[in-house]
């Protein structure tokens, strides 16, 4: 028995909420669990913009570890990283990405930046704000919030087929969801995505799953939308099917799928896990979508799923993202 206690921070949810916030209630429930199995105290600490009463009770009983699991503050993904920098304040070690790693990868036209400027293949984007360039070139685009994950706002609208069209979509997405948003140009191909765990011998690269898209017509867009993930009776849910890509037959594809995701993984500042989204196109090449410092971990997740195809426990996959815990 460790004895240590181990408090799990998480953003203010209520049954509710939406379907994607109401998700964090799965993965506290199910991380607590694990971690009660292993021998430690797990008691839990909503966090909301009242930071002045969060830090005193993080000062009154401090926890040896904090498990983040804080997915938005008020609502909102771009201050997640207001969580991180309390506890760096205050000297907590905690779980996964560094309010750094979290501040970059939280934005996805930074992070893309990033990509490019460490040679990373990853597609054009316009920012919404930046000057329309005049010659975009053919193809289709898609529109995505700047900040949100879950894919919140994210259905077969979002797919612009011109990027003459881009300007009054994105701007009719913003009256929508009053997130930033922002345009880039739609990779046609496999739906990929790697996580990595770390470790004693460092970060691992676990078992990588495909999402088929199976069924679809051939007029509506490849995509994991918002429906996808979190309406269980739509047509997405019930035709996005997630298998394993043959890491035999497939050796190339996995080794160089695999290589990116672990340059990623020290680009960002990752840490403890961590899942990088790809598009793989006709040529086999691997453009990243984007950077998941701290990924979904309920048990029907594809993190959780890619530890069960490596053979690792739940529970000891929670405790390995434990034992690397640290502030800043």
């Amino acid at each position: 028995m460790t004895g240590k206690t181990v408090l799990i921070l998480h953003n203010s949810v209520t049954h509710e909420s939406t379907a994607d916030a109401r998700d964090i209630l799965e993965q506290m429930a199910c991380v607590q669990a694990a971690l009660v199995g292993r021998g430690y105290r797990v008691p839990t600490l909503a966090i909301d913009l009242r930071l002045d009463a969060v830090k005193a009770l993080l000062k009154e009983e401090p926890p040896d570890i904090v498990f983040n699991l804080v997915e938005a503050i008020d609502d909102s993904g771009q201050l997640v990283p207001i969580a991180t920098a309390l506890l760096d304040h205050l000297q907590i070690p905690y779980t996964g990405a560094s309010t750094e790693g979290l501040l970059i990868t939280g934005n996805k036209i930074l992070a893309k930046q990033w990509l490019r400027a460490h040679g990373l293949a990853t597609a054009d984007w316009w920012d919404g704000v930046s000057p329309v360039p005049a010659y975009p070139g053919p193809g289709r685009w898609i529109t995505k919030p700047v900040s949100e994950d879950a894919s919140i706002g994210m259905d077969d609208e979002s797919v612009v087929d011109d990027f003459l069209d881009v300007p009054e979509r994105v701007a009719a997405r913003e009256t929508l969801r009053k997130y930033r948003w922002f345009a880039e140009r739609y990779v046609e191909g496999r739906e990929i995505n790697v996580a990595v765990l770390d470790g004693p011998g460092g970060p691992e690269v676990l078992p990588i799953p495909e999402i088929e898209f199976v069924d679809y017509p051939d007029d509506k867009p490849r995509i994991v939308g918002y429906a996808a993930k979190w309406h269980d009776d739509s047509f997405e849910a019930r035709n996005t099917v997630r298998r394993f890509v043959d890491p035999v037959r497939e050796a190339a594809l996995c080794a160089e799928l695999g290589r990116v995701a672990l340059k990623c993984w020290h680009i960002f500042q990752l840490r403890g896990y961590a899942r990088v989204d790809f598009r793989v196109d006709a040529e086999g090449t691997p453009w990243v979508l984007e950077i998941n410092a701290n990924p979904c971990i309920s048990p029907d997740a594809g993190f959780a799923a890619a530890l069960e195809q490596a053979g690792i426990p739940y529970d000891e996959g929670i405790e390995r993202i434990v034992a690397v815990a640290r502030y800043g």
